[in-house]
């Protein structure tokens, strides 16, 4: 069977102005009328209204393979040959024209469902199909919808079979990414809604009908301005109105529910474009966040309570301290007063006790001093003043004197050596003058015999290193996970040989943090302990 190409064409045409003229001529010779002049122009006749069918037929042909340029066109026969095809059908299939024309049209697929519509054609049914066909060529996967269609050829009769080819595979792309959306809004607990351009909206997932009680049947087709509260400030929702496919909002809106319920939302809006139409269309986000905000007047109100807790805390500790502070070193400077006043009419009984008396004021003094530096820092409250010192120079002037006369009391050696000449820090003094002044009164009152060692220096990285060693009783390794723990001591019960609270290196390890300084601690029991303090800020 003759393809459909404009060399056929031409052919036919030729052939048909042939016998046309014969036939005139024919015609015009017909009035020497012989049987066998008669039977030659019937017959004559007879094969031009053949070859002019048979060119209309293959014109329609030529014509509808021609002027189908976005869809795939293939012809064959009742023998599976493949008679014809257009040039987007060698496109979808990935075969060149020589390679289909005059082959079985079965070699062309691979999918099942495809061949078997194509057998339903050449038993004379038409057929739908829709699937995948590899495209060797490219070597990609395409989704196609194929037509086909089974018919009688206009110039013998013969079967001729057509197959319409459409590459969907964008459409059905986008129809997988759509559903895989919508699934994706189906699982969320946000509202989301879709508008067109007009803001009539196109679409709602399931959450949004379980915030406004709406159905879908009910909302579809609605202005989303059915949803906004009359109670929104006119500006809020003049600037949702006028979102663009260039511009978006999003903030805090009041909302209405099916039943009138206000209640507020933070609504998210945006525009995106369709690429083949222009047109775009309005996507909203939509959280219920009356929950969200009563929690927040909660927080809002537990953290007032707990600031005004803190303040009354702080006022309640400040008091305390004057009450308790006052007494005490007015016993202190009255006992003072009366030893000096005294002196060289007491004994050595009377004067220890003065001197008993004067420790455990100060004991108490310092008690105080720690539950409300402590408390303090706990509770956030401490003011922290970052500044530039010498941090030998400032601590050696405040605590050697005092510390040596201590050590001196127990026969104990007391040394302070400088190995770097810088020694500046960036800090706040109090806190860190508290540390020194927590790990040296340990340091005296845990070493009996011996010598405590503060040594100041540089390490590799130029951080400025002090470290406290002491040749006292150690700490046991059970002890030394939980030494900066507040009110803990190794040595506890009504049977502990040491005084103290446990608070001095709970509150060094807090002034530490605040001041960016790394502490560490090694010891062995009966051995001695060293704490280091790194100081990073300099």
């Amino acid at each position: 069977m003759m393809s459909v190409s404009s060399e056929s064409k031409i052919e036919l045409l030729n052939k048909i102005k042939e016998l046309e003229n014969k036939l005139s001529f024919m015609e015009f010779t017909r009035e020497e009328k012989t049987d066998t002049n008669e039977l030659d122009y019937i017959k004559l006749k007879i094969e031009f209204e053949k070859i002019r069918k048979q060119f209309k037929s293959i014109e329609a042909r030529y014509n509808l393979i021609n002027l189908q340029p976005h869809l795939g066109l293939v012809y064959f026969d009742a023998d599976q040959t493949v008679i014809d095809c257009n040039e987007k059908f060698t496109k979808i299939v990935g075969l060149s024209r020589e390679e289909l024309v005059g082959h079985s049209v079965f070699n062309v697929f691979e999918n099942k469902n495809l061949l078997l519509s194509i057998k339903k054609t050449l038993k004379g049914t038409s057929a739908i199909f829709e699937g995948e066909h590899y495209n060797k060529k490219e070597k990609i996967k395409l989704f196609l919808r194929g037509y086909f269609i089974s018919g009688k050829s206009l110039e013998n009769s013969e079967p001729i079979n057509a197959g319409i080819f459409e590459d969907i595979t964008e459409t059905k792309k986008t129809e997988n990414n759509f559903k895989l959306l919508t699934q994706s809004f189906k699982k969320i607990s946000e509202g989301i809604i879709i508008t067109d351009s007009q803001n009539f909206i196109t679409y709602v997932n399931d959450a949004f009908t379980d915030i406004y009680g709406y159905n879908r049947e009910e909302i579809l087709g609605k202005n989303i301005g059915i949803l906004f509260s009359l109670n929104n400030p006119k500006k809020i929702t003049e600037r949702i109105y006028s979102v663009s496919r260039k511009k978006n909002w999003e903030g805090k809106l009041l909302n209405t529910k099916k039943d009138g319920t206000e209640f507020t939302v933070y609504f998210s809006i945006s525009s995106t474009a369709n690429t083949v139409s222009g047109e775009y269309s309005h996507i909203a986000i939509v959280k219920d966040i009356t929950k969200d905000k009563k929690i927040e007047e909660e927080l809002i109100a537990a953290k007032e309570k707990a600031e005004q807790s803190d303040k009354l805390k702080s006022e309640f500790l400040g008091q305390m301290s004057h009450e308790i502070r006052t007494p005490i070193n007015i016993i202190l400077n009255v006992s003072n007063m009366i030893l000096e006043d005294h002196y060289f009419e007491t004994d050595e009984d009377t004067r220890s006790t003065f001197s008993i008396l004067d420790s455990a004021g100060k004991r108490i003094i310092r008690t105080i001093d720690l539950i409300l530096n402590m408390s303090e820092a706990q509770v956030g409250a401490y003011n922290l003043s970052l500044r530039k010192f010498d941090l030998f120079g400032e601590m050696y002037n405040s605590f050697y004197n005092e510390f040596l006369r201590l050590a001196e009391d127990k026969d104990l050696d007391f040394f302070w050596k400088k190995e770097t000449a810088n020694t500046t820090v960036l800090g706040d003094i109090y806190s860190i003058s508290q540390i020194f002044d927590n790990i040296l009164h340990n340091a005296i009152k845990y070493t009996h015999i011996g010598e405590i060692k503060v040594k100041f220096y540089e390490n590799k990285k130029g951080n400025l290193v002090v470290k406290f060693i002491d040749t006292g009783i150690g700490i046991s390794e059970e002890f030394l996970g939980r030494i900066f723990e507040p009110f803990s001591q190794e040595d506890s019960g009504d049977t502990r040989r040491y005084e103290g609270n446990g608070l001095g290196l709970a509150l060094s390890k807090v002034y530490c943090d605040l001041n960016n300084i790394k502490i560490d601690v090694k010891s062995k029991k009966g051995f001695g302990t060293t704490f280091k303090l790194t100081f990073t800020n300099r």
